[in-house]
């Protein structure tokens, strides 16, 4: 009777630690996910903020080349979210802008050309959290037989990305697929 109730208690404790372990493998695979998952949700914010504030200057370029008499070149002037001495506003930044006849920050026809229209709009590093962000050029007479259809996008290798229409100015994030 002793050798029986030693086995059962064998297999007992087999169980229950096979149970523990799967338990346990089960709540890292699940905590894995979440995190992986929250990071790409960060990515695909910042990538969000940063398409936000590339239209945003686009949008200042064009309004600045309109009343400036549409000249083929901008100085785009950044400010500072807060006043200075006397209550005037604080220049941060100040760069040129190549614009189309259309009134549009003007992009060469090549990814590299893309690259210089980030850094003439927006100014900073082409990275997100370390994701390096690729420039890539679309020319719209290859895709649709539309030059007007030519864009700019800007995306990291997740995936994420956004799209600035060359001839129009607007500037449209990806889709979000639901599940």
């Amino acid at each position: 009777m002793k050798r029986n109730q030693a086995a059962d208690e064998r297999n007992r404790s087999l169980f229950v630690n096979i149970t523990v372990v799967m338990v346990f493998v089960v709540l890292m695979v699940s905590f894995i996910r979440y995190l992986n998952d929250g990071s790409t949700n960060l990515k695909r914010s910042a990538l969000d903020n940063l398409a936000e504030r590339f239209s945003t200057s686009v949008s200042h370029s064009h309004w600045q080349w309109q009343g400036e008499g549409r000249p083929q070149i901008i100085m785009l002037s950044s400010y500072a979210n807060k006043l200075g001495e006397n209550n005037t506003l604080i220049e941060t930044d100040k760069r040129p802008v190549f614009m189309s006849h259309l009134g549009w920050p003007e992009a060469e026809p090549t990814s590299k050309g893309c690259a210089d229209l980030w850094n003439m709009v927006l100014n900073i590093p082409m990275n997100i959290d370390g994701f390096q962000i690729i420039a890539e050029y679309y020319d719209g007479v290859k895709l649709v037989n539309n030059t007007l259809e030519s864009v700019c996008r800007y995306r990291i290798a997740t995936g994420q990305y956004f799209e600035y229409k060359v001839s129009s100015g607007h500037v449209l994030k990806e889709q979000k697929s639901s599940p």
